[in-house]
């Protein structure tokens, strides 16, 4: 699976969360609370790892480019370029 395809995941996951702690009904069962809270925590931190692996990525695909050791780094990366779409 390409990273832009975790990516987009990833940002689905979020805004998924998000909803639901936006949500005030959450608050009618302080268990089922406290439980959201602790797992939007735990997503948040392994949110903060994935960003940061796909920094590292994608600097490490930057400093190899200018060297001209990837000089098609975009299918390193898994992005489609418009000429393959077409």
């Amino acid at each position: 699976m390409p990273a832009a395809n975790k990516t987009k995941e990833l940002e689905n996951v979020l805004l998924d969360q998000i909803e639901k702690l936006n949500d005030d009904t959450i608050f009618e069962n302080p268990e089922a609370t406290k439980t959201l809270i602790e797992r939007s925590k735990a997503i948040s931190a392994l949110t903060d790892s994935f960003v940061e692996v796909l920094r590292v990525n994608l600097d490490v695909v930057r400093e190899l480019n200018k060297s001209g050791a990837i000089p098609e780094y975009e299918k390193f990366l898994g992005i489609e370029t418009r000429k393959e779409t077409k």
